[in-house]
């Protein structure tokens, strides 16, 4: 702490608005986690819609603060910023922003704050647009000139946005072991709820976009039926851009009594105790916090071997390639409704919020008085 007694000053700023997601995940469980008396979070988010998170960070203290779309309004979005990173003091630029991290640390640092931190936490860009691609590229460049610090998720994640040659700091997506753990009375409540019954169920997380191919996942369903499994279905939980193409291609098939659709959902970590496998065919993750939970719970895991392999903490999991036939094969054969003490390995690998969460609030208190 400082000689005033205040609180290090930290600004996470995220690409949209604080929704359900990966990286919206990363940050409140760390946000919950960090002693707000030693450091002070605040939130700037893209747009001003209302957040999933915003009532609970600011019943925290904490404020969010909204920037219009950089896409949308180019010349306003810069000055926005200015603003921001001028009146508020901010001793600490969080930047979550992936290959923009680049701009918005650049403008921070015109601005002089002291520490600026580009944050990766994917392997590739959330686009195959063309011009969103060469932007993106240029942008991404500009991290090494205007970062004073460097983290990732994965290994896998830093190199890609920052190359091979610069050091990074590999920053856990860690979660609440205890929330996730299994629980034998929930999964029956809630298979119960859904209607389940002695469905085998196969449960996916994840965005309705392109990074997640769900068309992916439909094509499994499709192989499993032929084959004649008729007792499987599939749970799809998350919103996105995606959804009704997805449902469309759901219906065509004739498949629409083998797919649920929860859309986005506040209990999740009780979802996953009425999944038997859980499975995850993204075309690129940096890290995903959804396979450490789905783990922690005990679950068999199917990864894209697209994802990093440091995703695999429990010695079942598996990485497939994204061909259908190894996953229909694999998802085929029996296989066990749980792994008994995963939460075990999840504490020994790094993934305990209440451990790693102390690491980043060391960190923020001292760079913070340092500069």
């Amino acid at each position: 702490m400082n000689c005033m007694n205040k609180p290090v000053k930290v600004l996470f700023v995220n690409g949209n608005i604080m929704k359900r997601g990966g990286i919206e995940s990363f940050m409140m469980n760390y946000f919950r986690h960090i002693d707000h008396s030693k450091v002070h979070i605040d939130f700037l988010v893209h747009g001003f819609e209302q957040g999933i998170y915003d009532d609970e960070i600011i019943a925290a203290g904490s404020k969010v603060l909204h920037v219009p779309t950089k896409s949308k309004h180019p010349i306003l979005y810069p000055k926005e910023l200015k603003k921001i990173f001028l009146t508020r003091e901010y001793q600490i630029v969080h930047s979550h922003c992936d290959a923009m991290n680049g701009w918005i640390l650049k403008i921070a640092a015109e601005c002089g704050v002291a520490v600026r931190i580009a944050h990766s936490h994917n392997t590739a860009t959330l686009s195959n647009n063309i011009i969103k691609l060469a932007i993106n590229d240029y942008v991404k460049g500009l991290i090494p000139k205007y970062a004073t610090h460097l983290f990732a998720c994965s290994e896998a994640a830093g190199k890609w946005m920052f190359g091979e040659n610069l050091e990074f700091k590999v920053i856990n997506n860690a979660i609440e072991v205890e929330k996730y753990m299994f629980d034998p009375s929930v999964r029956e409540k809630v298979r119960g709820e859904l209607n389940l019954h002695d469905d085998f169920v196969i449960g996916h997380v994840g965005r309705f976009d392109y990074q997640k191919n769900h068309e992916f996942l439909v094509r499994i369903i499709q192989y499993l039926n032929n084959v004649g499994k008729k007792d499987v279905k599939l749970i799809c939980v998350g919103e996105g851009p995606l959804i009704d193409d997805i449902k469309k291609i759901v219906d065509n098939a004739g498949l629409e009594d083998r797919v649920l659709f929860l859309g986005s959902r506040s209990d999740v970590d009780l979802l996953y105790n009425a999944f038997d496998v859980f499975v995850l065919p993204s075309k690129f993750e940096g890290l995903p916090v959804v396979g450490i939970e789905a783990q922690c719970n005990g679950l068999q895991c199917f990864f894209a071997d697209t994802v990093t392999d440091k995703v695999k903490i429990l010695k079942e999991t598996k990485l497939l390639p994204l061909d259908i036939d190894s996953w229909g094969t694999e998802l085929s054969t029996d296989i066990p409704t749980r792994y008994l003490n995963a939460e075990e390995q999840i504490v020994k690998s790094g993934y305990d919020i209440s451990v790693e969460a102390k690491k980043l609030q060391m960190f923020y208190i001292d760079v913070g008085l340092r500069r």
